[in-house]
């Protein structure tokens, strides 16, 4: 029944009984009706509006460096002596090396380079850290992090190693595209340390590509 005929009908009976009798009609009953989102004809948030958390690539890269720093100063605080302290450093440095190199690579390089890198280069690199701690002292060595955030395109970056309560860098594992004239391709890979102010590049290995242009990093 239209809105203003129920209006006209509730007025005519109270004049026709003088008010004595006042007849209920909801008028928004059609509103009032329950319906599948609650009672009051409104939907919940959840089902209205759904909420998406987006965790940005730097949100990611806290967050593993943030696991990581917990993991490492977790095994630091276990060692009672620096000797044991310097053993974990170099098994945290290889199972680093090995994660964030095979994310800088991406799948094309990794698919090609990824075995030798692991077998050659990443120990080589992880022996250098250690008899780079053995002249560090202990207090250091309990304090470093790693970074979480390799460069991709052409960009040397694979980790670096640093004093979390200064941020300051202590170590810069990179690797650098080398393409010799008349030759192939070649990934050589080096570190820098703090103490030339990371000037030096001191290798660690070279990988041979070949002689067609290698993809970029993380293609």
């Amino acid at each position: 029944m239209p809105q203003w005929l129920k209006k006209t009908v509730v007025t005519l009976v109270a004049v026709l009984t003088l008010g004595t009798v006042v007849p209920t009609v909801n008028y928004h009953s059609d509103n009032n009706r329950p319906n599948r989102y609650g009672n009051d004809g409104a939907r919940t948030r959840s089902e209205a509006e759904p909420i998406v958390l987006v965790q940005t690539k730097e949100a990611d890269t806290q967050e593993a460096e943030k696991r990581s720093d917990e993991s490492w100063r977790a095994i630091a605080a276990q060692c009672e002596t620096k000797n044991e302290m310097l053993a974990e450093l170099e098994r945290f440095t290889i199972k680093e090396a090995e994660s964030q190199g095979m994310q800088k690579f991406g799948d094309n390089i990794a698919g090609v380079i990824g075995e030798t890198y692991k077998k050659d280069i990443v120990p080589k690199f992880a022996k250098a850290v250690t008899s780079l701690g053995a002249m560090t002292d202990t207090e250091t060595l309990r304090h470093l992090a790693v970074s979480h955030n390799p460069a991709s395109g052409t960009g040397e970056r694979i980790m670096h190693l640093y004093d979390e309560r200064t941020g300051k860098e202590w170590v810069k594992f990179h690797v650098r595209r080398d393409h010799p004239p008349l030759d192939g391709y070649y990934f050589t890979f080096h570190y820098h340390v703090k103490d030339d102010n990371f000037q030096n590049h001191y290798e660690v290995g070279k990988i041979n590509w070949g002689k067609n242009t290698p993809p970029k990093w993380m293609a």
